[in-house]
């Protein structure tokens, strides 16, 4: 009798022990989809970063506006127009000035000068 109890509590405790297994999308649901305003104010963001990026560096005339015209609108506080920098990061539920500072376009995080500076090296 003792050995049948012993072998059923070993039973008991082994399953306890078991570890599940939890996949991040059974924690973190199924990814919802977005609405299409959604998706273009994040084909904006994308289409700025790929302008700060591509011409920061720039010496032609069209690179050097390309540039300028993305970070004016990325360094702008406006929230009347639904698709300023703010408005879109409002949407998005991102923080604006820590994508700023990311971007490395804050005016105290990287002045003109040191933009310029960065693309002789």
């Amino acid at each position: 009798m003792a050995i049948a109890a012993s072998l059923q509590l070993a039973e008991v405790s082994s399953s306890l022990a078991q570890v599940d297994v939890i996949l991040p999308s059974q924690y973190f649901g199924a990814p919802r989809k977005q609405a299409p305003e959604q998706r273009l104010m994040m084909a904006v963001l994308q289409d700025v970063i790929h302008c700060l990026e591509k011409y920061r560096c720039a010496t032609d005339r069209d690179g050097r506006r390309l540039f300028g015209e993305a970070k004016e609108w990325l360094l702008a506080d406006e929230t009347a127009w639904p698709y300023s920098f703010e408005c879109i990061c409002g949407v998005l539920d991102l923080d604006s000035n820590a994508v700023r500072q990311r971007l490395l376009v804050a005016p105290e995080a990287q002045p003109v000068s040191g933009l310029r500076a960065a693309c002789r090296d």
